[in-house]
């Protein structure tokens, strides 16, 4: 099969380089569905200026074939060439442009400069020189102008568009590198003015955008900041509240039963967003996976079930239950004894771990120690002849 062509997919077609658009003696330039057959054409390479025969048979599909050249193939840059000063043509002669949208984002909000719509302007200017670089067209609305690049082959590349940057033009590339080659003509106007992808290369209102989101992001700060002040208080609060509760959970009970008093009341960071004392949080937890296990059955501890068995016991302040990593952050910077429920959980179980009475499984995970097991059981087995 033939190599892989240089040109796009409109100079691409079963296997073979082709060329549908033509120049006319009076410079402007004719699709292949317009002009007689062969020679009678009249049509020229716009690339390279070689006579062109326009091959219209029943069998293969319309081109334009280069006189003298093997198979009429068209030189490298006539498709490309062609197609710039179609779509260059047709700018100039309907002077209106679908715009796309000009937009910004910073991840939560959203600045929009100019919906995206057709545009009417009054003039257009084709390869005019401008401080050092040639666009393709500027069109005219007024006193604005507007930099319009055709991109077929090669996007429009970063020094050019510093240089139309550094000149504070508006300026936007139209895409018509995935134009197919049997595209009618209507289609390809079509495409040129509306419906080919396109973007912008730079507008001197995304200044506008982006010191608008910014300042939209310093107001969401100091918003943030207002309220980590406000919770870090109630959070000093109801820790002290806990440091002066008493334990009211039977948990606490059955835990020191087991031997196990050195497992539960670690205050750890976080401890202020629970509505119940570290030993009763703590207890509550490791008990029902003592009886679990007790049981016959394995029950690793894990910050996911044991956030559910302290919210179904209303243990966790609801001030506290849903906040964001970033709030929770601001708060920490202002309360250092502050953590989320669930850093407390893992905070707590890392304790354990040193202590021998948990093992670390995976992530989150933890199973007790068999060694606590043996303790337990021995201790309940005691605790029975008694």
């Amino acid at each position: 099969m033939k190599e892989a062509s240089v040109l796009n997919s409109f100079a691409w077609h079963d296997g073979q380089d082709s060329l549908i658009l033509g120049q006319r003696p009076d410079g402007s330039i004719a699709h292949i569905s317009e002009v007689s057959r062969g020679a009678a054409c009249g049509c020229v390479c716009p690339g390279c200026g070689a006579p062109l025969v326009a091959r219209k048979g029943e069998v293969q599909h319309h081109h334009f074939g280069h006189q003298g050249t093997e198979d009429g193939r068209p030189c490298k840059t006539g498709p490309e060439t062609a197609l710039h000063k179609f779509a260059k043509e047709v700018l100039e002669r309907n002077l209106h442009l679908f715009l796309p949208t000009l937009d910004l984002s910073d991840g939560q909000e959203r600045w929009v400069g100019f919906e995206g719509k057709s545009y009417q302007f009054d003039s257009a200017v084709l390869e005019n020189r401008l401080e050092g670089i040639v666009p393709d067209v500027i069109v005219r609305k007024g006193s604005r102008d507007l930099i319009v690049e055709f991109a077929v082959t090669h996007e429009c590349g970063p020094a050019k568009i510093a240089q139309i940057a550094e000149m504070d033009i508006s300026a936007i590339e139209v895409d018509l590198s995935k134009l197919p080659r049997d595209i009618s003509r209507k289609d390809l106007e079509d495409a040129i003015l509306d419906a080919a992808p396109r973007k912008w290369l730079h507008n001197p209102k995304l200044r506008d955008g982006q010191a608008e989101l910014e300042f939209r992001q310093r107001r969401r700060q100091e918003a943030r900041s207002q309220r980590a002040l406000a919770l870090a208080s109630a959070y000093r609060t109801a820790l002290n509240n806990i440091r002066s509760a008493r334990n009211s959970s039977l948990a606490v009970g059955r835990i020191h039963a087991d031997g196990l008093d050195r497992a539960i009341g670690h205050e750890v960071p976080g401890s202020g967003c629970f509505m119940a004392p570290p030993a009763d949080w703590q207890a509550v937890i490791l008990a029902d996976v003592i009886e679990i296990v007790l049981s016959g059955h394995q029950s690793p501890i894990t910050v996911k079930a044991a956030l559910w068995k302290l919210r179904q016991r209303r243990w966790i302040n609801p001030r506290f239950s849903r906040l964001s990593e970033a709030d929770a952050h601001e708060i920490k910077s202002a309360v250092s004894e502050f953590d989320l429920p669930a850093g407390a959980i893992l905070t707590w179980a890392a304790i354990l771990s040193r202590l021998s009475i948990l093992v670390p499984v995976l992530g989150d995970r933890w199973i007790l120690h068999p060694m606590i097991i043996s303790q337990v059981y021995a201790t309940r087995s005691a605790n029975k002849l008694k």
